[in-house]
C-alpha cells in the first residue's frame, strides 16, 4: 500500500473554509469561495512581532537598507501595493477558470532541462534554481505557479511561432500564483520565508523577461514596475540571516570584493559621468528632499557599477537588481513623475542591462528604455545622455568582457 501523502495543515484559512472544515488556499479571495461565488473574509489576527534585524549583519547580505526613517511595514505596506496594482494586471488578461491542465508537466519539464540553467552560470546559484527552488515548491502551490509561469515565458522565447500562447501560459500561472503570495507575505514567518523569497525572486526575474509591450505597456511605465516589484523583496529583510544559511543562501550571497576606487575598465568613463552629474545636481532648482533622494542614486548606481566589475564570477546576472533595490522610495516617485534628472540616472542605468544582454530575460531591455528616455528627456540634458548612449552603442557586453578580462590576465602573469 503506497505511503499517505503529507498534508500541510492551512492555519490561516478564510471563515467560511473554516466554518466548511475544507483546506483553504489563503489567497483573497480564496478559491473555494471564487468556485462557490462565496464572500471570501478574514478576521484580523495578531501576529506576533520579529524582532528588528540587526542594522550591520543585514548590510553583509544584501546592499539594499531602508532609508532612514522607513519601517519594515511601511516597506510592507508599499510592497503591497505595488504587488496588488501588478496582480489586477495580470488578472485583466488572464482567464482564471482553472488551476492546472495537460499543459503543466510539459512546463516543468521545460524548466527542469532548459530554463533553470538560463538563470545564471554560477555552478551554486544554478542549483538553487535547479534543484532547491522546486523542491520548496513541492509544498508551496504558489512558488510551483511562479516556476510554471516563468517556464512558459522563457519558452514564448524560443518558440516564437507559440509566442502567445505560451505567453498567455505564463501570465495565467503567474496571476494565480500572486493569488496566494500576496496573503502569505503579509505574515511572513520563518517557516514560509524561503517559498516567499524564492517566489519573490522569480517575480524579479519574470518583470524584467516579459515582453515591454506587455498589455501595451511603454518601456518607462514597465521599469516603473520593475523598480516597485523588485524593491519588494527588502519585505523580506528580518529574514535575510536566516535565508542567508539556508539551501538558497547562493542567490543572495555577496559575489563581489571591495576594491575602492580602482580604475573601472568595463565601465569606462563612469567617473567622468558620475562627477558630471553631481556638478549638475548642486545646480539643479530641488527640493532638498529630492537632492537628497538623487544624491543617494548617483551614489548607488556608482556602487552597483564597482560591484558588477569587481564580481568574482563575472556572471552574476542578478546583479542587475542591486540598484533598483537600493534606491529610495523618493527616487521612484520622481521617475513616475518623469523628472530630468531621475530619467537621465535611469538611462545610466542602460548601462548595466547592457553589460546583461547576453542574458535573454534582459536581451532587449537597455535598447527599448533608453530609446523611450531619449524621446521624452527635455533638450536640456542632452550633455548628460552622451555617455550612456555611447555605451549602449559601443560598450561591451558581459562575454566581451570576459575575453578581455582573461587576456589582461594572461598579459599581467
Amino acid at each position: 500500500m503506497p505511503p499517505r501523502r503529507s498534508h500541510k495543515k492551512s492555519r490561516n484559512g478564510c471563515d467560511q473554509c473554516k466554518k466548511r472544515r475544507v483546506k483553504c488556499d489563503e489567497a483573497d479571495p480564496c478559491l473555494n469561495c471564487t468556485r462557490r461565488n462565496l464572500s471570501c473574509s478574514y478576521q484580523p489576527r495578531f501576529v506576533t512581532p520579529q524582532p528588528e534585524p540587526k542594522k550591520k549583519q543585514v548590510e553583509q547580505l544584501i546592499t539594499c537598507t531602508p532609508a532612514p526613517g522607513t519601517s519594515l511595514a511601511e516597506i510592507s505596506a508599499r510592497t503591497d501595493a505595488a504587488l496588488s496594482v501588478f496582480q489586477r494586471n495580470l488578472t485583466d488578461t488572464a482567464y482564471l477558470v482553472r488551476e492546472w491542465n495537460g499543459q503543466d508537466p510539459e512546463l516543468m519539464h521545460h524548466y527542469c532541462i532548459s530554463t533553470c540553467a538560463t538563470l545564471s552560470d554560477q555552478e551554486d546559484v544554478l542549483h538553487v534554481w535547479r534543484t532547491e527552488i522546486p523542491k520548496i515548491a513541492y509544498s508551496y502551490e504558489f512558488l510551483m505557479h511562479g516556476i510554471l509561469s516563468l517556464s512558459a515565458l522563457h519558452l514564448s522565447y524560443v518558440k516564437p511561432e507559440k509566442h502567445s500562447h505560451y505567453l498567455n501560459s505564463s501570465t495565467f500561472h503567474m496571476a494565480l500564483g500572486l493569488q496566494t503570495f500576496r496573503t502569505i507575505l503579509r505574515k511572513p514567518t520563518a517557516e514560509n520565508c524561503f517559498a516567499l523569497f524564492a517566489f519573490s525572486s522569480v517575480i524579479m526575474v519574470w518583470i524584467c523577461a516579459v515582453p515591454t509591450d506587455f498589455k501595451d505597456a511603454q518601456p518607462l511605465s514597465s521599469v516603473i514596475e520593475m523598480f516597485n516589484l523588485c524593491r519588494g523583496i527588502t519585505s523580506l529583510l528580518e529574514f535575510f540571516p536566516l535565508i542567508s544559511k539556508s539551501s538558497i543562501g547562493p542567490i543572495i550571497a555577496r559575489d563581489w570584493s571591495e576594491k575602492g576606487d580602482t580604475p573601472l575598465r568595463l565601465f569606462q568613463g563612469l567617473d567622468d559621468q558620475i562627477n558630471r552629474l553631481r556638478y549638475r545636481l548642486a545646480v539643479e532648482v530641488l527640493t532638498e528632499e529630492e537632492k537628497s533622494d538623487l544624491d543617494h542614486a548617483i551614489t548607488e548606481l556608482k556602487k552597483a557599477c564597482q560591484r558588477i566589475e569587481h564580481a568574482r564570477t563575472l556572471s552574476a546576472s542578478g546583479m542587475v537588481y542591486i540598484w533598483l533595490i537600493a534606491v529610495r522610495a523618493g527616487f521612484v516617485s520622481l521617475i513616475e513623475q518623469r523628472h530630468p534628472f531621475a530619467l537621465v540616472l535611469l538611462a545610466c542605468y542602460c548601462t548595466q542591462l547592457h553589460v546583461f544582454r547576453g542574458f535573454w530575460v534582459l536581451e532587449k531591455r537597455a535598447d527599448s528604455l533608453l530609446s523611450e528616455v531619449l524621446a521624452v528627456i527635455p533638450p536640456g540634458y542632452a550633455d548628460l545622455l552622451d555617455w550612456p548612449r555611447h555605451f549602449c552603442m559601443h560598450g561591451p557586453d558581459l562575454e566581451e568582457w570576459r575575453v578581455l578580462h582573461s587576456s589582461t590576465e594572461e598579459t599581467v602573469q
